[in-house]
């Protein structure tokens, strides 16, 4: 059985990589730094600055009972991050809130202002305005509404910074998904649009940005 080696090049180093020929189970991934030659000695692994954006408190929103979205899912994840170790190679950020001028680099001023000012306990007063920013079953209104689409938001904004600066290679926001948001309202439990407010800052210093969607969904609203 021959063993072939390929060596991949990143931006910030290289390493190579074994692989067996021959049956499924006798293939096998062996980092150059194993190997006892002088190549694998000169060769370096890739290892990207990584940063993880969490704030505890973005899982304690609800939407309803009988409503699909579920923020405790954040909290989920985040344990999972914490019990596997992986807070051990990042970088771990607890983002600030993003400032309504921020979100008001996207969002029409009168979307923001309902969105501050409608609760639970007032909408009735405000019913009114539901049909303009599509508020129902799928865009409800809940508790703590706009608190919870600056947290999320603050985290992609500050995710993006970060990158920009050089400081980070990868900048994860599990906090996100919420591609859908318009301009002017909500769509599909999204009502603000953190990916938007995040290319916009990547904008600034590139002149093109790649976004690559990967939900069962397409995202609309960017």
């Amino acid at each position: 059985m021959g063993r072939r080696k390929e060596t991949i090049t990143y931006p910030s180093g290289t390493f190579s990589t074994s692989m067996s020929s021959g049956n499924a189970s006798g293939m096998g991934l062996d980092f150059a730094s194993q190997d006892g030659d002088a190549e694998s000695q000169q060769q370096q692994h890739y290892r990207p600055r990584v940063s993880y954006y969490m704030r505890e408190q973005a899982g304690n929103f609800h939407y309803g009972k009988q409503h699909p979205m579920k923020p405790h899912r954040l909290t989920l994840t985040n344990h999972l991050v914490l019990n596997y170790g992986l807070h051990k190679y990042m970088d771990v950020f607890e983002p600030r809130r993003a400032t309504e001028e921020e979100i008001r680099e996207f969002h029409a001023q009168d979307y923001i202002e309902f969105l501050k000012r409608v609760t639970p306990e007032n909408q009735d007063t405000m019913a009114s305005c539901f049909a303009e920013f599509n508020i129902g079953d799928d865009c409800p209104i809940f508790d703590g509404m706009w608190d919870f689409s600056q947290i999320y938001s603050g985290a992609s904004i500050e995710a993006a910074r970060k990158l920009v600066s050089g400081s980070t290679d990868i900048a994860v926001n599990w906090m996100g998904g919420l591609h859908h948001a318009k301009k002017y309202e909500p769509i599909v439990f999204c009502y603000v649009n953190y990916i938007v407010l995040a290319i916009l800052q990547l904008l600034i210093y590139y002149q093109r940005i790649l976004y690559v969607d990967i939900d069962i969904q397409h995202g609309d609203g960017v």
